[in-house]
């Protein structure tokens, strides 16, 4: 994601933030091998960790993906909006439309539309429900709003089927801009040509089983980055990751129980 940014995105003045929860040097190092700039680390620091510690991870979904509630509050609110991208997209054309764009008054940007989703939030079906892997976030009005506060009591105060995501929709109701599928395009039987934001929602194209058409685009971008010559992980790999994940969620519960 972060070589296609740098070779596409057309964003060359833009500062780049990697979240990581217990990235190694050496983890960093080939991540900022990746970018001609200087690339911003925040790692999960005590102070953010109290706050989603316990709440549901699974093998794909580590607790990272809370961290997007918590880096707008970060921020300097002067910096202008930020655009948060999942690492599992790939950057096709300019983004500079969305640097660009003025978001007034709104909280968020992003791709969305009518969600069985919705239920469980106890919304209609037809509300608009975004797809949080591709979010423009206002930074300065997340601030005055002091949404990640409002994030936390939600997250501890109810059950969701995807925690961040439920929240991030919660958060910005009703003050939402809509994207065009241009800028979070998930669908792999078809690419368009004005397609600038590939999301690769199901099978992930560093495996031996992804059909995905830009696959190939993928891995010659890959080809250029430390990672060139890692091999493609298999639903063998997949499996033994959830059990990992299970067995260490397991652990952990059992930590928690003794030290209480």
């Amino acid at each position: 994601m972060l070589y296609s940014l740098e070779v596409n995105g057309d964003v060359p003045d833009a500062e780049l933030w990697v979240i990581g929860d217990g990235l190694r040097q050496s983890d960093k190092n080939k991540i900022q091998a990746c970018a001609s700039r200087q690339i911003n680390f925040y790692d999960l620091d005590d102070s953010t960790v109290q706050h989603i510690d316990g709440l549901k991870t699974t093998s794909n979904w580590s607790r990272v993906v809370y961290a997007r509630l918590f880096l707008p509050a970060l921020l300097p609110s002067d910096r202008g909006n930020l655009l948060y991208l999942d690492a599992d997209t790939m950057i096709k054309g300019s983004l500079r439309p969305l640097q660009d764009m003025d978001m007034s008054s709104a909280v968020a940007a992003a791709l969305g539309g009518p969600s069985r989703h919705n239920r469980q939030l106890g919304r209609p079906e037809t509300a608009f429900y975004l797809n949080s892997g591709v979010v423009l976030l206002n930074v300065g009005e997340w601030q005055k709003q002091n949404l990640t506060r409002r994030a936390v009591e939600l997250l501890r105060g109810g059950t969701f089927g995807f925690p961040d995501q439920d929240v991030l929709n919660l958060l910005a109701e009703g003050q939402t801009i809509a994207l065009e599928p241009k800028w979070n395009h998930q669908h792999a039987k078809s690419i368009p040509s004005d397609v600038r934001i590939i999301h690769f929602t199901h099978a992930k194209p560093n495996t031996t089983y992804c059909i995905h058409p830009e696959k190939a685009t993928f891995l010659e971008y890959r080809s250029k980055t430390p990672w060139a010559n890692a091999r493609l992980r298999t639903r063998m790999d997949r499996r033994l990751n959830r059990i990992a994940h299970s067995v260490k969620r397991k652990w952990d519960r059992l930590n928690k129980a003794l030290r209480s």
